[in-house]
């Protein structure tokens, strides 16, 4: 199941110097993967092929562009925006969204500034923000899904992509239960989000309608994770890959045909690392294992990563034959939009409710006052001399 890579000396080179490796991701066209480094505070993004040798799917590493900015603080999560836009998210700083150049050679260094940022100046919910997942909504909109692992909450952005990306709402969407909440992801049909509850050892499953809110329980629970980090649905969400920092494996769960269930397990485990490389890397229980995984499903190629293994690739076309088959005459896919939308109005009519009912409180507490009740007479004249005044001035 593992497949072949190769490339240039200088491109593996470049991708061996990247160190601790928290994610990667694939761009929507297939034709290049973002890598966070973050000890180094830079992001590495690779041109890839596909092809077939001898039979065999193999991958080529044609070109990497190393990434540098200020704004790159511990990088944790990436997440592509296009096929040219990167959001990341940084542990000690904010979410970056910058603008990917082309390769210039087989390797290059460009230091960048973000196009735009999610920070404590767009919003206050932003805290240490380590992964990320990009939908685009249609209509102008894309939305993020951020987990602010140490904060144990996770929020959704709406972006104005006609505005340069700009930070239109912020809310927070799951909370209860998250202890180091550290990969999200959304499945195609947008109808389930996925969390890695990284210190609770499993993986919470919400339903992502227009009721999902803070206070809101998963409808389902996986276990039989060690440490979940990044992970990814395929085949239309009848799969999710959950990548097990503490383990040299992923963990494959198929959806069942009544829809996702609470206390499973995986269906199986795809070794990703040999004992040697494990042990290298499994200095203390959450480490050692792959952290960030990805699919490309028109090539049918999962890619993982870790410190000690930037980059490996595995063939996805074996799990996703054995998935359920996708239900005849299931229901229509949800409009992503229209359920934003009714989140977002019903965000809005909570904090007016709120902003009133401090404003009350406000009100009652100054009228019990002792120097409201005190001054109560002088207000009373300089009300009835105000009436009097502007009764003068009417003709």
């Amino acid at each position: 199941m593992r497949l072949m890579s190769a490339g240039p000396a200088e491109v593996q080179q470049a991708i061996a110097s990247m160190g601790r490796t928290e994610d990667v991701a694939w761009s929507p066209d297939g034709r290049r993967l973002a890598l966070a480094a973050i000890t180094l505070d830079r992001l590495l993004v690779v041109g890839v092929d596909c092809r077939t040798v001898e039979g065999r799917k193999t991958l080529f590493l044609t070109d990497a562009v190393e990434i540098a900015s200020d704004s790159l603080q511990r990088p944790h999560g990436v997440s592509w925006i296009g096929n040219d836009r990167l959001a990341v998210a940084n542990r000690e700083g904010m979410v970056s969204i910058f603008g990917v150049p082309a390769p210039d050679g087989l390797t290059s260094v460009c230091h960048l500034q973000p196009i735009a940022v999610i920070s404590k100046r767009e919003t206050e919910l932003v805290s240490t923000p380590g992964s990320l997942c990009a939908r685009d909504l249609g209509a102008g909109l894309v939305e993020l899904w951020v987990c602010n692992g140490f904060s144990n909450y996770v929020t959704h952005h709406l972006l104005d992509a006609r505005a340069g990306l700009a930070h239109l709402d912020a809310q927070v969407f799951m909370q209860q239960g998250l202890d180091l909440p550290d990969g999200v992801a959304v499945d195609a049909r947008g109808d389930w989000v996925a969390i890695s509850n990284h210190d609770q050892h499993a993986v919470a499953l919400y339903r992502n309608d227009e009721l999902l809110a803070a206070g809101r329980a998963p409808a389902a629970q996986l276990e039989g994770v060690t440490y979940p980090h990044g992970l990814c649905f395929l085949a239309d969400g009848r799969m999710l890959l959950v990548a097990d920092a503490g383990a040299p494996h992923f963990a494959v769960f198929f959806r069942p045909a009544q829809g996702w269930v609470g206390g499973a397990s995986p269906d199986d485990l795809v070794r990703v690392l040999e004992d040697g490389a494990f042990q290298q890397g499994h200095y203390n229980p959450r480490e050692g294992g792959p952290k960030g995984i990805d699919v490309h499903e028109p090539w049918g190629v999962v890619v993982t990563t870790c410190a000690v293994q930037p980059l490996a690739f595995f063939d996805a076309d074996p799990l996703v034959a054995r998935a359920q088959p996708a239900a005849v005459g299931g229901c229509p896919p949800t409009d992503p939009a229209r359920t934003t939308i009714l989140r977002l109005a019903r965000g809005v009519a909570a904090r007016e409710a709120a902003v009133t009912a401090a404003v009350r409180k406000e009100l009652e507490q100054m009228r019990s006052s002792w120097s409201w009740r005190v001054t109560a007479p002088l207000r009373a004249l300089a009300g009835r001399w105000m009436r009097r005044y502007a009764g003068r001035g009417k003709p």
